[in-house]
């Protein structure tokens, strides 16, 4: 019986030490399958992601009696969960692989799943909000966690001749996997919402679960051209050979956080690309994390209607992302990230003039922009990144963007949060008609939106572009 134990444990070991550590790809095709396989593993992700934010988790909250402003601040611990990040840069240069880094966060995605249960708690409001923001915080930590590892990681499967292509097509497979998916949940919420709405938060629940089986199996099934001990012909060593060479390696003293930052910052090309994240995530955050409470709660629109209009132009959306994509192959990223930010300040002029009279027409206009603008925004940031780092800084420079960014994102939240409790205490009225907080942010994020484009065009697209031809090629 124990002899049988020991087999089958070390069976078990083998095989996973063959799923996450050994899964070199040797062929063109195994780089083509597991770009297949990421973008399953990543439109599910984004479908957790929607589906534990926006209107969906502004619902949850408000049934667990917590207000609009902290729904808001709420939902931007995922910036602030990004902070986590910053502390595991000298780990993260020590891994040699990080497929089973990616794949261990992933999996606690299932804490999302969690969330819509803790309604049916018999508890008091007080607690179930304390549950609802500790599951979500620790749920955004261990994505945050894994965010930079699976972006180096992707990127190094992705020709950089294709990035624009690769990444316009996945990201218009995860928006109509998305959309699909987010119309039945929002028909499921109204259907329930008069009755037991309780129903429809565990059905959306079990969804999400679902959804984190079918990321973690995506992720476990990609290659990673990733060498970790090599002996003198050149061929990766894995079990004892591996564990000699790891003992007589020299370890080499990492350089401290603030070292690494000021590396990065002494970089010319850091420092434009992190500058654009940044008035990026000023102007998102200073007005989108209440844009949704504004929507249900203000402005009354039927969760149906949100989503059938979103489900409408997101197949819009899926049309111009190919093509987007391709244009940013042959012009440059910049160029085209310059004309998605317009866009998306657009969507919040939009909004800032959208109220109870007009919510119908205005909705659907800044849905077009919004959609116009989120087919290339997370394309082009990212591909801009991916332009500027160093190919041998890229995974740290990475991490230090998205933390930074990320603290920096919780607190304009806040600031934002602070901003319209004051406002909302105002009876503010401009020629007779009532205006909202959120009108008013979104302003201030349009203004910030048209600083980052003139940016883009005085200070990105004059820069030289130096081509990494490492991504995308065997390696064995």
């Amino acid at each position: 019986m124990f002899n049988n134990l020991s087999y089958m444990h070390r069976y078990m070991m083998g095989q996973l030490r063959r799923i996450y550590f050994m899964a070199l790809p040797e062929s063109k095709q195994d780089l083509k399958s597991s770009r297949i396989y990421y973008t399953t593993a990543d439109s599910a992700a984004q479908t957790i992601a929607q589906l534990a934010g926006g209107t969906f988790l502004a619902t949850l909250m408000s049934h667990s009696g917590i207000s609009d402003a902290n729904i808001g601040i709420i939902t931007s611990l995922v910036s602030f969960a990004a902070l986590t990040q910053l502390f595991l840069i000298n780990y993260f240069k020590k891994m040699k692989k990080y497929k089973f880094l990616v794949t261990v966060t992933a999996l606690q995605r299932i804490l999302f799943a969690g969330l819509y249960f803790v309604p049916l708690l018999l508890v008091k409001d007080a607690t179930k909000a304390f549950l609802i923001v500790i599951m979500y915080f620790l749920g955004q930590v261990f994505v945050q966690i894994g965010t930079p590892a699976s972006q180096d990681w992707i990127a190094s499967l992705v020709p950089s001749r294709l990035r624009g292509k690769y990444f316009s097509i996945k990201d218009s497979v995860a928006v109509f996997v998305v959309s699909s998916l987010m119309l039945i949940c929002g028909m499921i919420l109204d259907y329930f919402k008069k009755g037991n709405i309780f129903t429809g938060f565990i059905i959306i629940g079990i969804i999400i679960f679902i959804l984190t089986v079918i990321n973690v199996v995506g992720l476990s099934l990609m290659k990673e051209p990733k060498l970790s001990y090599v002996n003198d012909d050149g061929k990766e060593m894995h079990g004892r050979l591996a564990k000699r060479a790891k003992e007589q390696e020299v370890v080499e003293k990492g350089q401290s956080i603030l070292s690494e930052i000021k590396e990065a910052i002494g970089d010319r090309k850091f420092r434009k690309a992190f500058t654009i994240q940044c008035l990026f995530t000023l102007a998102f955050y200073i007005c989108a994390p209440f844009n949704s409470s504004y929507m249900i709660n203000d402005l009354a629109l039927p969760y149906t209607f949100i989503m059938l209009v979103s489900f409408i132009f997101n197949l819009y959306r899926i049309y111009i992302m190919p093509r987007l994509g391709r244009m940013a192959d042959k012009h440059g990223m910049g160029k085209l990230l310059r004309f998605a930010l317009f866009a998306l300040g657009l969507n919040f002029l939009s909004v800032a003039f959208m109220m109870p009279f007009n919510a119908y027409p205005m909705y659907i206009l800044s849905t077009f922009f919004g959609s116009t603008a989120w087919a290339f925004v997370g394309i082009g940031l990212f591909g801009l990144q991916l332009d500027f780092f160093r190919s041998d800084k890229r995974m740290i420079w990475l991490t230090l963007t998205s933390s930074v960014s990320g603290l920096f994102g919780f607190l304009v939240s806040v600031l934002g949060g602070s901003i319209l409790d004051k406002l909302q205490k105002l009876d503010i009225n401009l020629l007779g008609q009532k205006i909202y907080a959120q009108q008013i942010l979104n302003l201030m994020g349009f203004l910030v939106i048209l600083c980052a484009v003139i940016f883009i065009r005085l200070r990105i697209e004059t820069e030289k572009i130096d081509t990494n031809r490492a991504d995308g090629r065997v390696k064995i």
